[in-house]
């Protein structure tokens, strides 16, 4: 049974942004054949760059200098894109009302792989601590899923036991490394399917 629930939040409790609106800005700037770019776009879990972000080796802050110094974007759109990141249109306030509703029965927690300015969004402008037990957050620890050890100090972090914990996670690698460490695992898909799935996991259907 299921005693400690945890979150991501890109994907999960953030609605990730639309490829389509990326390619637009990506055709306006003249960014289309920049290897750096394509990699952030096509493949951001595995960008170097967003990699060293996630693991603080580098400030989140860094990915605007990169804009402004190698991309040559003007400072108004990187003013635009700031804003639009820390949106709270992109909140999936449907997600984030079953995750207050867990809380009166299970340990529940925000588990992600982000940068060191988000823990300032999280509380200060979103307010998830009101609905969780804790926030980790890869930056700060220095380890990212799907690497065990950020797992290890979850379970840590809550007192809490692989075999009676769920991951909720959009992508699908964090998924197979939960489970080969022993939690239960669901793939965010959408929001109707996570949270069908979800209960289905609390139930001990799936």
């Amino acid at each position: 049974m299921s005693k400690t629930v945890f979150f991501d939040f890109g994907g999960a409790l953030i609605k990730t942004p639309d490829y389509r609106w990326i390619s637009k800005w990506k055709n306006l700037l003249g960014l289309n054949d920049h290897p750096e770019v394509l990699a952030l776009i096509e493949n951001p879990h595995d960008a170097p760059l967003i990699k060293d972000i996630c693991l603080g080796k580098v400030p989140e802050n860094h990915i605007w200098s990169v804009m402004a110094e190698k991309w040559h974007v003007k400072p108004e759109l990187i003013a635009f894109f700031r804003r639009q990141v820390s949106s709270k249109r992109h909140f999936n306030r449907q997600m984030v009302r079953l995750l207050g509703g867990l809380l009166e029965n299970y340990q529940t927690a925000i588990l992600s792989n982000a940068g060191d300015q988000s823990r300032r969004l999280m509380e200060e402008v979103l307010h998830l601590h009101h609905y969780v037990d804790a926030i980790i957050i890869s930056a700060e620890e220095g380890f990212i899923k799907p690497d065990p050890k950020i797992l290890e100090i979850a379970m840590q972090r809550l007192n809490a036991n692989p075999e009676t914990s769920l991951l909720i996670d959009d992508h699908l690698p964090k998924i197979w490394a939960a489970r080969a460490f022993g939690m239960r695992a669901v793939q965010f898909i959408n929001t109707h399917q996570a949270t069908r799935m979800l209960q289905h996991a609390l139930d001990g259907r799936s």
